[in-house]
């Protein structure tokens, strides 16, 4: 009976070692150029829709939002989809240049 105790002893050590390694790895690759390029774009077009769709708001109301968004219950699947569409729709980055009777506003 000792002997299958320190058996399962020493695979939970091996689980937790190997789990930590994987840990690591995700770590890693989370902090890689690729990712961290994919999130600041993911942010520039999260900034771009709320200055579109709410220009009057800042971080304080739309804290205010979630947190009553939150405790009024949603559905995160459709909340998902409806936030996707409307940051196709807001979140693009205007292409070309600008005019030039808008550069020296």
């Amino acid at each position: 009976m000792a002997d299958l105790e320190a058996k399962r002893q020493q695979t939970e050590a091996k689980l937790r070692e190997q789990l930590a390694k994987i840990d690591e790895q995700k770590r890693r690759l989370a902090q890689s150029p690729a990712v961290r390029k994919t999130q600041v774009e993911n942010q520039k077009r999260f900034e771009r829709a709320v200055q579109k769709l709410a220009p009057d708001l800042d971080h304080r109301h739309f804290i205010a939002i979630i947190a009553d968004a939150v405790d009024g219950g949603f559905d995160a699947d459709a909340l998902a989809e409806r936030g996707e569409a409307l940051l196709a729709e807001h979140g693009k980055s205007r292409r070309g240049r600008r005019p030039r009777s808008a550069v020296g506003l």
